[in-house]
């Protein structure tokens, strides 16, 4: 091999290490210092297949509460971060059931609110589901469900005409 060859390899092997090590650093984990609080995790920033496996958790979660016979009023799945601010109207006097469950790190608050109140719950990223009857009143009702401080992961709900 001639002198000029081994250079360019050699200069070409050296490009390849450094860019290696650049990576390395630039992604590393510094940690957060004490009097500072972590960046919220959102779907943007996590790695795809994770956020994947969580949808796909919460799903089964929330789908294994439904009975047969329900026929789905509404339902669906968001990353914690973005929470979940829906307004559903389903027929007044009917009867339905609200499952909700988290997937990831941490707890969520929900809050169900109709003409006849709000029922607010605390609910943690284990795939847990809580369930809610309740009955249809005569106006839309909203559904809030949002992270608290220090947790991700994904949100599954649906909605249920029993």
């Amino acid at each position: 091999m001639t002198r000029h060859r081994r250079l360019r390899r050699g200069w070409l092997s050296g490009c390849a290490v450094g860019a290696a090590l650049l990576l390395v650093s630039c992604t590393g984990d510094r940690g957060t210092p004490e009097n500072e609080t972590p960046a919220p995790h959102s779907s943007h920033t996590s790695d795809g297949g994770g956020q994947k496996k969580l949808t796909a958790q919460a799903r089964t979660a929330v789908d294994a509460a439904a009975a047969d016979d329900d026929t789905l009023l509404e339902g669906g799945a968001e990353s914690v971060a973005d929470g979940v601010h829906s307004r559903p109207t389903a027929d007044h006097g009917q009867h339905y059931r609200l499952a909700v469950t988290c997937a990831g790190v941490g707890d969520v608050e929900a809050a169900f609110t109709t003409e006849a109140g709000a029922i607010t719950e605390v609910i943690p990223c284990d795939t847990s589901v809580v369930l809610k009857r309740f009955t249809a009143p005569a106006r839309t009702m909203r559904l809030d469900i949002s992270g608290k401080r220090r947790s991700s992961g994904v949100i599954a709900w649906r909605i249920n005409r029993v």
